[in-house]
């Protein structure tokens, strides 16, 4: 039985580049498939901080709006309900606070956001095509 080696000695130069780009066509599509399943993890990821965010953001203003109740209540000094809205934004600014932590955390956590999986695999399929071709050069 002849082994791998002895079957590529007898085809032509032509045919070994034909099925080298045939390889190099598929290897690239496979690795944008990697490339777009990688970035849509992220992405999931990703959605999740922007909600924190979002509810920081959200609970922020909240805060505000009920200390400026609280400022135009203790400014009036007609009923103690000032104090009791100064406790709600005090509350409420240290839920917001909290949530913007957490996200801040957890966004660090991602790392970056570049497919790092993919620019490692690519930069394999690069070193092991310029093998190929110093082979085959080699060969003719």
């Amino acid at each position: 039985m002849r082994t791998d080696h002895e079957r590529r000695g007898d085809v032509p130069i032509g045919g070994l580049l034909r099925a080298l780009l045939a390889d190099i066509r598929l290897l690239s599509r496979r690795e944008a498939e990697l490339a777009v399943l990688e970035l849509k993890a992220k992405a999931a990821d990703l959605g999740g901080v922007g909600g924190l965010f979002g509810g920081a953001v959200l609970t922020a203003v909240f805060a505000a709006g009920t200390l400026i109740a609280a400022a135009v209540l203790a400014l009036a000094i007609v009923l103690p309900a000032w104090a009791a809205a100064l406790v709600i934004g005090v509350v409420l600014i240290l839920v917001a606070l909290t949530l913007l932590l957490v996200g801040r955390a957890r966004m660090r956590a991602l790392g970056p956001l570049a497919p790092t999986e993919t620019i490692e695999t690519l930069r394999e399929d690069m070193e092991w095509i310029r093998r190929e071709t110093d082979r085959l050069r080699a060969t003719e």
